[in-house]
């Protein structure tokens, strides 16, 4: 068996804890988002398709998907908050199967179905405010 290492901040190289897999952002491939990715969309054959992105990236791909669907004459609108928490809630549970001991993508997942249960806030009356 092979053991991984990295290098310390003091110089020294010490072994890792555990093999981890990285997710990268597919839009700048720098980022690591397998713990914190963005949901964002794309126009694949006029047909809006989820694809998760890192932080950096969320603002861009969300208004380069804006102008695809305005230069392809197609309604835009905001992805809902929920949906996203439940595009997620998959996203991280297949990281989760694919690395069990990662206690980043455990403490992300626990997150997302936190607020998930969380309902939608429902609209006052104007003679309640």
């Amino acid at each position: 068996m092979r053991t991984l290492s990295h290098k310390l901040a003091s110089g020294r190289v010490g072994p890792y804890d555990r093999c981890v897999r990285l997710t990268r952002c597919p839009r700048c491939l720098a980022e690591d988002i397998s713990a914190d990715a963005h949901p964002a969309r794309r126009l694949v054959d006029a047909t809006p398709v989820s694809f998760f992105v890192c932080r950096d990236c969320f603002r861009a791909a969300e208004l380069e998907f804006q102008i695809s669907c305005e230069s392809s004459n197609i309604g835009y609108t905001r992805l809902p908050i929920r949906e996203s928490l439940r595009l997620l809630r998959g996203f991280y549970q297949d990281r989760l199967r694919e690395s069990p001991d990662d206690g980043r993508v455990t403490e992300a997942l626990q997150e997302v179905e936190r607020r998930l249960l969380i309902g939608p806030v429902e609209r006052a009356s104007k003679l309640d405010a």
